[in-house]
């Protein structure tokens, strides 16, 4: 995975914390950063921290299970940033890195990003964090 030169999407789940990633990122090379925590100025501080010339960091409050957001999240970038290379998942119990240059280029770009998304939220969330109102299988 190439990081130097990238552009890239750091989205923090509940219990997450993109602050470990985004200093990785932007010590490798990258060319710009967003973070996106659902919790209002968690990311706006870090961004504000990390932000430097040849590194753009930019922090905004977002809820990623929403589809709405992801794409917002996407639009954001693109205009603050530019495109997208590498979409991240940070969660209580782990990170997820996914590269969209392996997105499928005949597909709906947003459609494809927003399965990724959903991919690497299940794998960073336990199982035993997932709802437990639903039931059991016997």
């Amino acid at each position: 995975m190439r990081v130097a030169g990238a552009v890239v999407v750091i989205a923090v789940l509940d219990g997450g914390s993109g602050d470990g990633l985004a200093r990785r990122f932007a010590a490798a090379g990258a060319a710009g950063i967003m973070v996106a925590d659902l919790h209002a100025g968690v990311a706006e501080d870090l961004a504000a921290e990390l932000d430097r010339p040849g590194c753009p960091v930019v922090g905004v409050c977002s809820d990623i299970h929403q589809p709405s957001d992801v794409a917002a999240l996407v639009d954001t970038a693109a205009k603050h940033l530019g495109p997208i290379d590498l979409f991240c998942i940070a969660g209580p119990d782990g990170e997820r890195i996914v590269s969209l240059a392996e997105l499928p280029g005949h597909l709906d770009p947003l459609a494809e990003l927003l399965a990724l998304v959903g991919d690497a939220i299940s794998e960073v969330v336990p199982p035993q964090r997932r709802h437990v109102d639903q039931p059991q299988s016997a």
